[in-house]
């Protein structure tokens, strides 16, 4: 990342964590007005005037004050103004900073509260669903015949009685933001994060048949060695692995399965 963006976050990270810890639960509220915030600015064409470099820093946090005083908690527009005062490379710099920073606040109040596990586990659901769902999942994603608040409603109206106030503010972003892999990568990476403040891992297991409540504990023993964190396993099964099992953690991919093995031995007759 480009100095001029990675030291104005760093900066105004800095001076964020201690109002974020001081917060506590608040921070899940905190955290939703963030992204409400980061949404705003990117819809309604904000970036260019709050990060012209061309403009004077404190014009910049007047206008930030102007835009979001008495909508947002101050310490949300205190922030913003943080932000906005520092230089950007780019002007989306700052929506993808305030996602960041949102998607923290959230996880870190449910963190306080000791409701991070169940947050985690409802957007994991969420992700479980459109796994399932291939005309759900594509109604969720951006596509030209369809506006973003338009997707987000849906969502709401699917998954708000189910969700609490915190996990559906995340799944709101991940509607609202369009990145490589669609929703279920931006679901994904909510979950890990909130598994990382955790101090787990997910891991995803692939078998040909469903394991045995001993064996995810041996799996889940042997990762968490390896890995040096507790683990959790999301376990899919497929019969056409024929046997073995499949573990991708991170970057990390431990095939032992038939299917792969056929696979190389296919590959090495052929080459």
């Amino acid at each position: 990342m480009n100095t001029g963006t990675a030291a104005t976050r760093a900066a105004a990270a800095e001076a964020w964590t201690p109002v974020l810890r001081s917060a506590g639960a608040d921070g899940r509220v905190l955290g939703g007005q963030i992204l409400g915030v980061a949404h705003e600015i990117a819809s309604n064409g904000l970036r260019g005037p709050l990060t012209d470099p061309g403009r004077d820093a404190e014009a910049k946090a007047r206008l930030a004050g102007s835009l979001f005083g008495g909508k947002v908690d101050d310490r949300v527009v205190a922030l913003l103004q943080a932000l906005v005062r520092g230089r950007w490379s780019k002007p989306v710099d700052l929506v993808s900073a305030l996602h960041d920073l949102g998607i923290e606040a959230v996880l870190v109040g449910s963190a306080a509260d000791q409701s991070i596990s169940s947050v985690e586990q409802e957007v994991f659901a969420v992700s479980k669903a459109l796994d399932s769902d291939p005309e759900l999942r594509q109604a969720l994603e951006p596509s030209r015949t369809t506006r973003t608040e338009d997707r987000v409603r849906l969502a709401r109206r699917l998954f708000a009685p189910h969700l609490s106030e915190a996990a559906m503010d995340l799944v709101t972003w991940c509607v609202r933001h369009e990145a490589e892999g669609g929703v279920p990568r931006n679901l994904r990476r909510v979950a890990e994060l909130a598994a990382g403040l955790q101090n787990r891992t997910i891991a995803d297991v692939v078998t040909a048949v469903p394991m045995t409540t001993d064996q995810e504990a041996r799996l889940r023993e042997l990762l968490g060695r390896r890995l040096g964190t507790e683990v959790e396993l999301n376990t899919e099964v497929d019969p056409a692995v024929v046997g073995g099992v499949k573990v991708s953690v991170r970057d990390l991919v431990i095939d032992s399965t038939v299917r792969s093995s056929v696979a190389e031995l296919r590959t090495a007759l052929v080459g």
